[in-house]
């Protein structure tokens, strides 16, 4: 039928332009090119939404808000500091900020090991109460705003809070959704919360500061009916699960450590007087927005989340690369050259968040030890990069120019020499397996599940579920194993049902059967 409509459109078409038969069979297979393109945009159109679930969207517009709040407060120091390059220019802040990212992070980080951090246990309330109070008290008392100790204050207190409502944000990202889902919430988050701060630096200064107050207030009530609504996940033995994470994800958490590196040497480099670069008020916002657009027409063109290897191997090296050389052309682009910078280490600080939450998901860890330790690990290499550019600094320029490119060269080494010992390890953990260790029935089965999971958009407790059916057992069984009744099992058989395209269990069964070689 359709290659017979096809061909009686390229007849009418070929007859109004006057065209020979011959030209017929190439304007039919345009046409149905044409729609086979459009079916396929369409079926991803509609696959994206059936793993889009309302939860997920919800999850994004809490994140995308908070993650506004937060960036605006970092940039304005609360609305005080006005300059243009306050980004660049506001050490004290910076070096305050960076200490209480490190105390916050170092005590999630105890707690969790400890395991006095349960799953959605970790209260943001209190932390995004202090960010709108810090908002008014600034503009009640801006007079006393003005001096080093005061923006050393309020950067400890940006720090701790943003920390610890930053991790528990996350940890909402981090578990009931596919990597596609989790890509695109990153993707899109980032997207949104540039545009609502765009939205807030056109505001007049106390007005742009009321909506931030505003913003840190609604995302308490958002956090909470998010929790709700995300279903409860089971944790794997507390330190080896940690461990299992970081050995997955300590490549994508350097990656991001060496751009705060850089980022602090040249931030307060410029602090000192000592460079003739420019970073563009709206650099970092653009930056967002530009790495959005990039990371959702990937995921579109795809219809799947970026490779692992793929990301470590040339993705992380080559951005990093870009990173570290163009600032030895600012007196030529230096504008453009700002943006491109934010835009790459938006794209890496994505990237790493991504990987380190897909790596925690599938060690059924749970995120607060890795959130905190990337927080830990990043800030300190801010920190390292602050006195750096604080000793180039005090240097002539010719020294300065020959001590930040033995920097550079040293950090792009490091980390190449990490990655490839990464890829080493790991193609020779994979030739042991494949060797020594034969896959068992139940981590075949465990691996279809996954690849079921990221394909369909399951959900954790879908999966489990889902395992169980493969195995055979009963509604009532796997109700049993979950500590779930039987009804809300049967409740997601039915779901699970709708989202694989099956009606009947021995239909779920044969898609973890073998498939047979092809002749």
């Amino acid at each position: 039928m359709q290659s017979g409509r096809a061909h009686e459109l390229a007849s009418e078409y070929s007859r109004k332009q006057g065209l020979s038969n011959s030209a017929r069979p190439w304007i039919r297979s345009g046409v149905v090119c044409c729609k086979e393109w459009k079916g396929h945009v369409r079926e991803k159109l509609l696959r994206m939404r059936q793993q889009f679930t309302p939860t997920a969207a919800l999850v994004l517009i809490t994140y995308a808000l908070y993650r506004s709040v937060a960036y605006s407060s970092y940039v304005t120091n609360f609305g005080w500091y006005s300059d243009a390059l306050g980004y660049v220019s506001t050490i004290p802040f910076m070096a305050g900020a960076s200490v209480g990212n490190l105390a916050s992070g170092a005590a999630v980080l105890a707690l969790y090991l400890k395991g006095m951090l349960k799953p959605y246990a970790l209260k943001a309330n209190v932390p995004l109460a202090t960010l709108a109070l810090t908002y008014c008290i600034v503009a009640l008392f801006p007079q006393a705003m003005g001096n080093f100790y005061m923006l050393v204050a309020l950067g400890l207190v940006w720090g701790v809070a943003t920390t610890v409502a930053t991790i528990a944000l996350i940890e909402l990202l981090a578990y009931g959704a596919s990597p596609t889902v989790l890509i695109v919430q990153l993707a899109a988050s980032s997207l949104l919360s540039a545009m609502v701060s765009l939205a807030v630096d056109g505001l007049p200064p106390m007005v742009g500061n009321a909506l931030c107050v505003l913003i840190a207030v609604a995302v308490i009530p958002l956090l909470r009916a998010c929790r709700r609504r995300v279903e409860p996940y089971c944790m794997a033995e507390r330190k080896a699960s940690f461990r299992e994470a970081f050995k997955s994800s300590s490549t994508p958490i350097l990656a991001c450590a060496f751009f705060e590196l850089i980022t602090g040497l040249v931030n307060m480099y410029a602090y000192n007087g000592a460079s003739s670069f420019v970073i563009v008020a709206e650099a970092p916002t653009q930056g967002m927005a530009i790495c959005a657009v990039l990371v959702a027409l990937f995921v579109f063109a795809t219809n799947r989340a970026p490779n692992q290897r793929v990301v470590y191997l040339a993705v992380f090296p080559g951005v990093i690369t870009v990173f570290l050389i163009l600032p030895f052309f600012s007196d030529m682009l230096s504008r453009p050259i700002s943006t491109v910078i934010y835009s790459a280490y938006v794209f890496t600080s994505m990237l790493s968040a991504y990987c380190y939450i897909v790596a925690c998901r599938n060690a059924h860890s749970g995120v607060y030890g890795m959130a905190a330790l990337s927080a830990i690990i990043v800030r300190v290499c801010l920190i390292v990069g602050l006195l750096l550019g604080w000793h180039f600094g005090s240097l002539s320029e010719g020294e300065t120019f020959m001590h930040l490119s033995i920097v550079c060269v040293v950090c792009v080494y490091v980390l190449g020499m990490v990655v490839l010992l990464w890829s080493y390890r790991s193609a020779r953990e994979k030739r042991v397996e494949v060797v020594l260790l034969p896959e068992t029935f139940e981590e075949s089965v465990a691996a279809r599940a996954d690849e079921l999971t990221e394909e369909f958009g399951l959900t954790s407790r879908e999966r489990d579920v889902l395992v169980g059916l493969a195995h055979g057992n009963t509604a009532a069984s796997i109700a049993r194993d979950l500590f779930l009744s039987t009804s809300t099992v049967q409740g997601y058989i039915k779901a699970l049902y709708v989202k694989l395209g099956v009606n009947r269990k021995q239909q779920v069964i044969d898609l973890f059967s073998p498939k047979p070689p092809e002749s």
